[in-house]
């Protein structure tokens, strides 16, 4: 009896060693396969990156290539400026000058720079020039300021300048004390000053009182300007605040005020003038209200007598004449 279990464990054993095996084998055989399947995935990937980094490295060389085949805008121009027919020559360039302005302003620039011969070179100047001081104000003042063939030419300053006065016109100033150029620079400022006082008079004004060197007939001129364009604005207000601008003002402030008074209140002009005070104010009053209405010795000899002056009322009674 024993010996049968022995024998039954014996057979039992060998039968689950047997089971081990084989379910090592088909275990062994699913790895090899994953394996096998895994290797071929990777190798997949692997290819297939190659293949589109060859792929990218195609893509960059074709447009570095189309880069390099791509005219720049001076060769453009250069074959531009040998077409023969004027109105697409112009044209042409134009267009072109333009599109450089815009993707690189001092490039374009100084390729006019070079072309000081060509045919209606100002005219190109003048399109660049002006399509830069409407798109950035201190870029075209910076490139104007760079080349000696634009702030030499008084045109272009004094176009950059009636931009710069209507944004700020003390930022005007500045800039043309960087002007090297004394003869442009000087004409420039007047024409920055006439401007600056049709704009904000009363800001000028407070910048003649700082600003002293603007002297003589300079100064004359301007302050006749301001002195219009104040009473022009509110003439009554003028009348009413007359003491309280600077003396030096006021001459030109009471000339102003008279050649704008009303025709039919002559009497009224003549009134304000007889409570004026100070002789040079009373003499330019009298001067306007003869320049505007050239009036009779009649009317106006009780006035005249009020300047002190023999020279200056020597002159009124001449003026009648």
């Amino acid at each position: 009896m024993k010996k049968i279990n022995l024998n039954g464990k014996w057979i039992i054993g060998i039968s689950l060693l047997i089971i081990s095996g084989y379910a090592y084998l088909i275990q062994a055989s699913d790895n090899e396969q994953v394996i096998e399947e895994t290797s071929a995935k990777m190798h997949f990937e692997i290819n297939n990156t190659k293949h589109s980094k060859e792929k990218l490295k195609s893509k960059a060389s074709h447009a570095k290539d189309l880069e390099k085949e791509k005219p720049t805008y001076k060769a453009i121009l250069d074959k531009a400026l040998l077409i023969k027919d004027k109105e697409l020559r112009i044209k042409t360039i134009s267009n072109h000058l333009l599109n450089w302005a815009k993707d690189a302003p001092y490039e374009c620039v100084h390729w006019l720079d070079e072309q000081y011969e060509t045919p209606e070179y100002m005219l190109y100047v003048s399109q660049v020039i002006h399509f830069l001081i409407t798109d950035d104000l201190s870029l075209a003042g910076s490139i104007i300021l760079n080349f000696e063939i634009l702030h030499s030419d008084q045109s272009i300053v004094d176009d950059y300048l009636s931009s710069q006065v209507a944004v700020s016109p003390y930022d005007g100033i500045e800039w043309l004390n960087n002007l090297n150029n004394e003869k442009i620079k000087q004409e420039a400022e007047f024409r920055l000053l006439q401007s600056w006082a049709n704009l904000d008079p009363t800001q000028l004004l407070n910048y003649l009182e700082v600003h002293t060197e603007i002297a003589g007939n300079k100064r004359h001129i301007i302050q006749h300007q301001l002195a219009q364009t104040l009473t022009k604005n509110n003439s009554q207000q003028v009348q009413d605040e007359f003491y309280s601008y600077p003396p030096s003002f006021q001459p030109n402030l009471a000339y102003s005020v008279i050649s704008q008074w009303p025709e039919h209140e002559l009497s009224d002009a003549r009134e304000w003038i007889f409570t004026l005070e100070g002789e040079q104010s009373k003499y330019f009053a009298i001067k306007s209200y003869i320049d505007y209405t050239g009036t009779s010795s009649a009317n106006m000899n009780e006035l005249i007598e009020q300047i002190h002056s023999p020279t200056l009322r020597a002159y009124l009674l001449e003026r009648l004449q």
